[in-house]
């Protein structure tokens, strides 16, 4: 858009007029959020469809029908493995015909060893994991699946970036919430794990956008000072939406049930494209005035705003251009897609490259500890559910904060503190349950608030017209982190303290890292690369 164009409909002067978060901006952002909670729910729908249960071989000469998960019996079938019974191996047994009773302590041989080839496991909780048998020597197949609904994000947020840049945010948005129904829906149908592996990937790679394109959508609607009260509507709607699959998980405790219910109700979200305005900046920005004025008009009655005669004019110059003067108006003018340019500037490109690390580490130990959240002593439905709440404070924290001291300090503290939380962690093993579940918060509310700081400060770096393209290539680059997160917990069982030693390193390194960037409080959004080089200059 030309100077000459920008100085005819001021956007940012328009959003000032109608009110920078009134009745207009509440609703959208409302309708907006009700759908990031269910997104919310399928980034970690694995943690409890691939979750770990406790099972034990079955011994034939001794189980019934309905075999008992821990029966006496595992004191002379079973060897020990640290301080519980074995789950994968048990002793020789050496059948004697002459007796009825063959579960009999002096027919194991404690010193022959076999691995089993069936399992007990507990019957109150069904995941992949009883239904294809996948303990023991398969049981990296439950932490792959979890990479691969990463890997899956990894390829669809740049796709969606692009997509939104060029055909706009709410098409991104809906489009995003449509595959998200259909492949869950499918999946949940799966007859064997590599059906499931296969849809566990094409879900997230064709929806895990829906996020991205509702935050952007809803920011780029309000004025500066309450981008941070947008993103903390946000965050909180996907925290009750992480909690909200706790509860349904512990509720159903059966993994196809559970999928049903979590993604049947996203079909709804189909009737947003009568509901939910385009961005108007992006219109703007795509050369559509008018179509914009209609937005800012129809924002500015709901608000019951008070236009200066400027504004005013600003708005009936807009709306009387006709279609068919815009349609040659874009016809015209050939917009240049500027992604190489932004990585040609040394500035922009230094700043791409901090923010990828820093999502990595955000990604990496937020997604990281939401999943060792089951594994933290306690009932792991009632850990979950917490660990996600906690996130609740955490925005409103952030929300406080941000616009009083600034988006990069608060990414750098709240870095720094969940590392030393996970330190800390580490040296409270032996403690009471209680005092390792509020180390544990305390770490999970600190990387909650970097993930609300880290989509705000990248959103507000970036100029529009590249926008959600930059956001969504960082946001992709933070996806390695949460590809190698489903791991952890198997890491653990080898080295306890493994995973939070890792989560410490990541989040104290990118936390001093990015006290290199720039500060964007109170800085209008840039439109252009030349007004994104600017900030902090």
């Amino acid at each position: 858009m030309s100077v000459e164009e920008g100085k005819k409909f001021d956007l940012d002067l328009l959003i000032k007029q109608i009110g920078p978060f009134g009745k207009f901006q509440l609703i959208n952002y409302l309708l907006i959020c009700l759908p990031i909670a269910l997104t919310a729910m399928y980034t970690l729908t694995f943690v409890f469809t691939a979750g770990d249960l406790d099972y034990r071989c079955r011994i034939p000469s001794c189980d019934t029908e309905e075999p008992e998960l821990k029966p006496d019996f595992l004191s002379f079938t079973t060897p020990m493995d640290g301080d519980r019974f074995s789950m994968c191996e048990k002793f020789h047994h050496t059948p004697n015909a002459t007796i009825e009773d063959q579960c009999q302590a002096d027919l194991f041989d404690r010193s022959r060893l076999e691995n089993c080839e069936e399992f007990v496991y507990q019957n109150d909780e069904t995941t992949i994991l009883s239904e294809w048998n996948l303990g023991c020597s398969e049981e990296w197949k439950l932490s792959l699946v979890g990479t691969i609904n990463n890997v899956g994000q990894f390829v669809c947020l740049p796709l969606t970036g692009y997509f939104s840049d060029r055909f706009g945010r709410r098409t991104a948005f809906i489009l995003g919430n449509f595959f998200a129904a259909t492949m869950g829906i499918i999946r949940s149908f799966s007859p064997n794990y590599v059906m499931f592996i296969v849809f566990e990937f094409l879900e997230p790679a064709l929806s895990a956008g829906v996020y991205s394109a509702g935050f952007i959508l809803g920011m780029e609607l309000v004025g500066p000072e309450r981008r941070v009260l947008g993103a903390f509507f946000i965050n909180v709607f996907y925290a009750l939406g992480e909690a909200l699959l706790g509860l349904l998980a512990m509720l159903t405790r059966d993994w196809r049930l559970l999928m049903w219910v979590a993604y049947a109700p996203t079909f709804i979200f189909l009737i947003y494209r009568w509901l939910i305005p385009e961005s108007a900046r992006w219109l703007l920005n795509m050369n559509r005035p008018k179509e914009a004025a209609k937005i800012i008009d129809k924002a500015a009655k709901m608000n019951k705003s008070d236009l200066t005669p400027e504004a005013q004019k600003m708005l009936l110059q807009a709306l009387k251009d006709s279609d068919v003067e815009n349609e040659k108006e874009a016809e015209a003018e050939v917009k240049e897609y500027r992604l190489m340019s932004a990585l040609r500037s040394r500035t922009l490109l230094l700043r791409i490259l901090n923010c990828s690390f820093c999502w990595i580490a955000v990604c990496f130990v937020f997604y990281g500890m939401s999943m060792n959240s089951v594994t933290v002593a306690g009932d792991k439905y009632i850990n979950f559910i917490m660990t996600c709440l906690i996130e609740i404070p955490g925005a409103a924290l952030c929300c406080l904060l941000m616009d009083r001291i600034g988006r990069r300090p608060i990414l750098c503290i709240s870095l720094i503190l969940s590392g030393l939380a996970c330190i800390g962690f580490i040296f409270l093993s032996g403690a009471p349950e209680w005092t390792n579940l509020t180390v544990f918060l305390f770490g999970k509310l600190n990387i909650s608030m970097s993930f609300i700081a880290i989509y705000v400060y990248t959103a507000e770096l970036f100029p529009t017209e590249l926008r959600h393209t930059l956001l969504a290539a960082c946001s992709m680059f933070g996806r390695l982190g949460s590809i190698v997160a489903p791991f952890t917990p198997l890491l653990g069982k080898y080295v306890e303290s493994l995973p939070m030693i890792l989560f410490a390193t990541m989040a104290i390194s990118s936390g001093i890292l990015i006290m290199f960037a720039p500060e964007t409080l109170n800085k209008t959004l840039p439109d252009t690369l030349q007004e994104a080089e600017d900030i902090g200059k």
